[in-house]
């Protein structure tokens, strides 16, 4: 079922000043504390385009701005201790927890989070402090918080795993779970509501094959029970063909898990394959269609609506963060190796039970 989504949104805040990194970035940490924007790292191509054989970058600030003071403008925070994109996020009561991520020689095991804490005459203040590390390195895995506990699997790990890890408040070490069922799921998204975590998208390089596999779907997992469930498929585009929601990004909201951005999946699978054009990274934004519906499925029904063709979530490696009655898209790339540092900003309604997301003019 569809649900009509149009450019007609005019409530809340307006434009929200660019990120304050140059060009943007990709592949960020990011969560929103206590109505701070929280975002930091990421990597681009600062120099000199990919398309032209530029070096890719790696991060270390952070940055946050208040939701609502926008025109306050970003705020610097404590660098990270190292520079990392292709990190994974979950937002606890204590604050921002980062995990692992890559760095510009390796994956690290380094597990960190951002605290806001209030300050006197109403100042706030954010500190930077290290978790327990994970128990091997992770990067472009993905992660999620449910009653405190912080959950993190996919990615690349060590000899093709597929672990599952989490942290509880006051653990010293992390917690090793049931792995995900084959295949791997690189670039995933790790969303949780209730008793459930729900591993969507990724996909899995097979180099020896030269074969890309791309789950068009997601799988849950009671954390009561742990066991994992059976796949739960994606819709259908449109036009009949697969979602990839490889490099995608999404968001739990009232119950339900919104789903968004990321490749497209013949032309992403194509790419990582070897079967594209000499000119591949030098087509025009429009042509690699990066994915711009918003999937929204509802566990309790267990039902999919889809909101097609929303101007501004087609994003690969952006972070979609969630406040009040808003959805924020924060960076991201637009086609291969060219970011943004705009931060598209949406309005969330409801129709006859219908999740509804329109862009803020």
């Amino acid at each position: 079922m569809m649900c009509g989504c149009t450019a007609s949104g005019t409530r809340g805040v307006g434009e929200l000043p660019d990120y304050p990194v140059p060009g943007g970035v990709s592949a960020p940490f990011a969560g929103v504390l206590d109505g701070y924007m929280v975002v930091g790292g990421g990597c681009n191509f600062p120099d000199v385009p990919a398309a032209r054989g530029g070096a890719k970058r790696f991060c270390n600030r952070f940055y946050a701005l208040d939701l609502n003071r926008v025109d306050s403008g970003w705020q610097s925070l404590p660098d990270m201790p190292e520079s990392l994109a292709y990190g994974a996020s979950a937002v606890t009561d204590e604050g921002l927890v980062c995990v692992g991520g890559l760095g510009a020689d390796s994956a690290v095991t380094r597990v960190f989070r951002m605290e806001r804490q209030a300050g006197p005459a109403g100042e706030v203040h954010f500190t930077l402090n290290d978790l327990p590390a994970l128990p091997s390195p992770i990067d472009n895995g993905a992660a999620a918080s449910v009653q405190g506990v912080v959950y993190v699997t996919g990615g690349n790990q060590p000899d093709g795993g597929r672990a599952l890890y989490a942290l509880a408040p006051g653990d010293t070490v992390w917690s090793r779970l049931p792995d995900y069922p084959d295949p791997v799921r690189v670039q995933p998204v790790l969303l949780a509501v209730g008793r459930k975590l729900y591993l969507a998208g990724g996909f899995c390089d097979d180099r020896p094959t030269n074969t890309c596999t791309i789950p068009a779907d997601m799988v849950p997992y009671d954390i009561v029970t742990r066991e994992w469930g059976e796949p739960i498929p994606f819709p259908s585009r449109a036009d009949g063909g697969q979602y990839a929601l490889s490099g995608g990004s999404g968001v739990a909201v009232d119950g339900k898990l919104l789903l968004t951005g990321g490749v497209d999946y013949k032309i992403f699978k194509e790419a990582m394959e070897g079967n594209v054009p000499p000119d591949y990274l030098e087509k025009p934004v429009e042509w690699y269609r990066f994915n711009s519906d918003v999937l929204v499925y509802d566990p309790a029904l267990a039902r999919w609506t889809v909101c097609d063709s929303v101007t501004g979530m087609d994003r690969a490696g952006g972070a979609l963060l969630h406040f009040g009655d808003r959805l924020f898209m924060i960076c991201g790339e637009v086609k291969p190796g060219i970011r943004s540092s705009q931060i598209g900003a949406f309005v969330l309604s409801e129709n006859e039970g219908n999740i509804q997301v329109e862009p803020l003019n």
